[in-house]
């Protein structure tokens, strides 16, 4: 078991499977040793979080942002042929949360899904990010998070 699998279950989660994407588009693109990840989305269908500042959970939708993350995980588990170990650095988080015109706790919802990258990587999982709201996600998601990851060569 890899120290990266190991990390994942002492910190109780495990790795979703990996959906297709809902459209005409790539879950990822590998240039190189970049990768580029699609957003994901935390609970699909799930209204348990809601827009934020008209009446949705900020705590929902940190857990969304975290599952988010988990999804993105999956990903690159799934794209190193499960050598997760081979993340050089995460570069950039983008999140996007579904939230009112004066909501304004952004970050501390994404800190869900950065939390979760330095909780795995250390410092590998330091990144850049954009945090920002929107109108509405794909299938009622409370969060959206995607990702851009260097990985060490093969």
């Amino acid at each position: 078991m890899s120290d990266i699998a190991k990390k994942l279950q002492e910190l109780g989660h495990i790795l979703p499977p990996v959906k297709a994407p809902a459209a005409n588009y790539l879950s990822y693109t590998l240039q190189g040793n970049q990768l580029i990840i699609a957003g994901q989305v935390g609970n699909p269908g799930s209204a348990k979080a809601g827009v934020l500042g008209a009446g949705g959970s900020a705590e929902a939708a940190h857990k969304e942002a975290q599952m988010a993350a988990l999804r993105l995980l999956a990903v690159i588990d799934a794209v190193t042929g499960g050598d997760i170990e081979r993340v050089a650095q995460v570069q950039r988080l983008g999140v996007f949360v579904a939230a009112s015109h004066d909501f304004d706790g952004h970050s501390a919802v994404a800190n869900g899904a950065s939390d979760l990258f330095v909780a795995v990587f250390g410092e590998r999982g330091r990144h850049a990010r954009t945090a920002v709201g929107v109108a509405s996600l794909p299938t009622g998601a409370a969060v959206e998070v995607d990702a851009i990851v260097q990985l060490v060569p093969a």
